[in-house]
């Protein structure tokens, strides 16, 4: 059983979660204390001011506040879980002797820095500052991170081979997964309001772009030209997309009644001119083998690498101590 000392800190800490999920983060007074022990691995301990520090890193905040507690708590076993499997295999690394070069970690703190830093390492260091962490504590943690996914690498990844008869059997089997979306490319010019009394009004402007396509000149060119959105500069290309996930109803209804290559006449909704063209419509369809194979296999090694994985790590558990401490029920 969990400490009664250990057992308060934790309500504190759900409670303090509970209230920043609510906005409430500003107020006085919600500085908690976050101690105790979450569980033993071996002869490691994992507080739960570890466990909370991750959970908080988790996009629960959403949840309907008479839900929020069930799915912190379940954020919680599920965080002390990966922490566990964390010390397992790190364990495991060091009784196989497996090692790290150091310029393999200082390769791999590059990268971070140059793609989370725009290669400026001081910014690293004062967000490090910020955060009460040391520059050796985070390059550790790097180094366990580079250890963990070398060992994953060896006990799971290395043995996912999928045979061609395995991958012919999973697409015979399931070929409704394996297809393509209905899509539509579509290409807009959006006309704003006059800005000013004198100025070309929507329908005049559509006029021109009317006698514009008339003319040859194409419809890329016109959106350059006349269209006032972010997407003028690539000829007012949206793409391929769902147009019910991403236009107003007026315009897929305008799409739906267009053949591939046709414009449509102005739309004006709200004072905004919309000329819409459907460059190409791709209805679903099933993918054939040749075409469905990279992702059959990649569904395949998925699958596979979540249950060798669930195997290794149950047997790292069985050869391990492992205390948990129950979670208390904050009453």
């Amino acid at each position: 059983m969990m400490t009664s000392r250990s057992g308060l800190y934790l309500v504190l800490a759900f409670m303090a979660c509970s209230v920043s999920a609510q906005g409430l983060s500003q107020k006085k007074s919600q500085a908690v204390l976050l101690d105790g022990v979450a569980a033993y691995v071996n002869s490691e301990m994992i507080t739960i001011a570890e466990v909370m520090s991750e959970v908080r890193r988790s996009p629960w905040g959403d949840t309907a506040p008479e839900q929020r507690e069930r799915r912190l708590r379940e954020l919680y076993v599920a965080t002390l879980n990966a922490l566990i499997d964390r010390k397992l295999i790190l364990a495991a690394a060091k009784k196989s002797k497996m090692e790290l070069q150091s310029w393999a970690v200082d390769n791999r703190i590059r990268e971070i820095v140059a793609n989370n830093f725009e290669g400026d390492q001081t910014k690293l260091h004062q967000l490090l500052a910020d955060r009460k962490i040391t520059f050796e504590e985070w390059r550790k943690n790097i180094e366990e991170d580079l250890l963990i996914t070398a060992m994953r690498y060896q006990q799971v990844e290395k043995r996912i081979m999928p045979t061609p008869s395995e991958v012919r059997e999973e697409y015979e089997a399931n070929k409704g997964r394996y297809q393509t979306e209905t899509a539509t490319a579509v290409s807009m010019i959006i006309l704003d309001p006059p800005g000013k009394d004198g100025d070309p009004t929507v329908a005049e402007r559509a006029e021109k772009i009317a006698e514009g396509l008339k003319g040859g000149v194409s419809f890329a060119a016109l959106a350059q030209t006349y269209s006032q959105d972010a997407k003028a500069a690539s000829g007012g290309s949206w793409g391929k997309v769902n147009p019910e996930d991403v236009f107003r109803k007026e315009i897929v209804e305008a799409l739906d009644k267009l053949s591939a290559g046709e414009v449509s006449p102005l739309l004006v909704l709200d004072g905004y001119g919309y000329i819409v063209r459907k460059d190409e419509h791709q209805d679903a369809r099933m993918l054939t083998f040749e075409e469905a194979s990279p992702y059959v296999e990649s569904h395949l090694r998925m699958r596979t690498a979540e249950k060798i994985y669930k195997e290794w790590t149950d047997r790292l558990r069985a050869e391990a101590y492992i205390k948990v401490f129950e979670l208390p029920t904050g009453k």
